[in-house]
């Protein structure tokens, strides 16, 4: 099926569910131009900020597994491979660790698959495979302890509000699904999505809160992001990544990406080698597909990679001029790959000595190339602040 008919299709199908509510689906289409890229920076960013993370005994950590940003808390949290987080302050400085909360207290945490920012409850969220969440404080003190009932173990999640929560499965046990879970009403609900080419081996956010609604957008490589209705329980599509001939058809690939569950091992073990056949044949291509993807109201954010080329390239589309900016090659700049967006500002981090070659210091204050030139190598890490035009 093209991709025209995929979008009417699913326009369709969501509009016929709601049409007893009177409701009109539109998928905005956000043209991905993978080869336009522009001469210099200054044309879409209007001003680079560093905030080097502070450095002592024990705040030291390297970039790890994620990376977040909550505006409401003005935090950013850092989450390592040994499963420990770091807090800091909006201004980098250090708040506290993880490391005296892991263990087998009943206050403490054995194992973080995710964790997200908790603004309702002014604290850390952190979720074990088996449906605990633990609320710590930036500081770790305990705040909360929730258990969630749940037929697989989880692996992505965030917080509609103190006591709701939506999740993701590991998709080879649950297909293209997600949980909704009120702890309230008790009530829970798996809800399918669609659009999965397949899956990558990367691990990226999917659950985004944007003003006051929420969003998710699937793992793997989905051109599709999805309003995420708490009221009805329900995800609806609303835009559209076009990659016009560059987009990777489902039917040129070996193998298969993640559609229904699977009920027995066997079934289970044939299809992982499916989809692992599937994404190193994308791995392998010359393929460029979306590998991180986020948005708010003025603006989309694309990490574009190429088969296993690294560094990848970095897109952003303006909503409201129409206006995109590509970067390629590391020309004009080689943008890192990006964590989050507040605003018109992009939020990415590099290693201290990534910073010089992360930046245009035409686009920087005397401050803030006074502070990059302080940088040690084994420093902390450095958020990168880009103020897009």
């Amino acid at each position: 099926m093209n991709k025209i008919g995929l979008i009417l299709l699913l326009a369709i199908v969501y509009g016929c569910s709601l049409s007893k509510q009177n409701v009109t689906i539109e998928i905005e289409t956000i043209p991905v131009a993978v080869n336009d890229m522009l001469a210099n920076a200054s044309s879409f960013i209007g001003k680079i900020e560093i905030i080097p993370l502070e450095t002592n005994d024990s705040s030291l950590t390297q970039i790890g597994k994620k990376v977040i940003y909550n505006r409401e808390m003005d935090m950013y949290a850092l989450y390592t491979r040994d499963q420990i987080v770091f807090t800091f302050t909006g201004d980098g400085r250090f708040i506290a660790n993880s490391k005296n909360m892991q263990g087998q207290g009943p206050q403490e945490y054995n194992m973080a698959l995710d964790i997200k920012f908790n603004p309702d409850l002014k604290g850390v969220d952190l979720l074990d495979p088996y449906g605990l969440i633990y609320t710590y404080s930036p500081s770790f003190n305990l705040i909360s302890k929730k258990k969630v009932k749940s037929e697989f173990v989880l692996n992505k999640f965030m917080a509609l509000s103190p006591t709701y929560y939506v999740f993701t499965y590991p998709t080879l046990w649950a297909g293209e699904e997600v949980l909704f879970v009120n702890m309230d009403t008790k009530v829970t609900k798996n809800v399918r999505y669609s659009g999965t080419i397949s899956l990558n081996s990367m691990d990226r956010e999917c659950f985004h809160k944007v003003g006051n609604n929420f969003y998710f957008i699937p793992p793997g490589i989905n051109y599709y992001f999805y309003r995420v209705d708490e009221q009805e329980m329900k995800l609806t599509p609303i835009m559209y990544l076009d990659f016009g001939d560059a987009e990777i058809k489902d039917e040129d690939l070996p193998g298969r990406a993640i559609e229904e569950r699977v009920d027995s091992d066997k079934e289970r073990k044939k299809l992982a080698d499916e989809v692992d056949k599937r994404w190193n044949a994308v791995r392998e291509s010359d393929y460029i597909y979306p590998l991180i993807k986020f948005f708010n109201d003025d603006y989309v954010y694309v990490y574009l990679v190429q088969g296993d080329k690294r560094p990848g390239n970095t897109f952003i589309f303006n909503r409201k001029s129409k206006e995109s900016f590509l970067t390629k090659d590391k020309k004009p700049i080689m943008f890192p790959p990006c964590f989050a967006m507040v605003d018109n500002v992009l939020l990415s981090i590099c290693e201290p000595e990534e910073v010089p070659v992360s930046v245009d210091t035409s686009l920087m204050s005397l401050e803030n190339i006074d502070k990059m030139k302080q940088l040690k190598e084994d420093d902390n890490p450095v958020i990168l602040k880009y103020y897009l035009k």
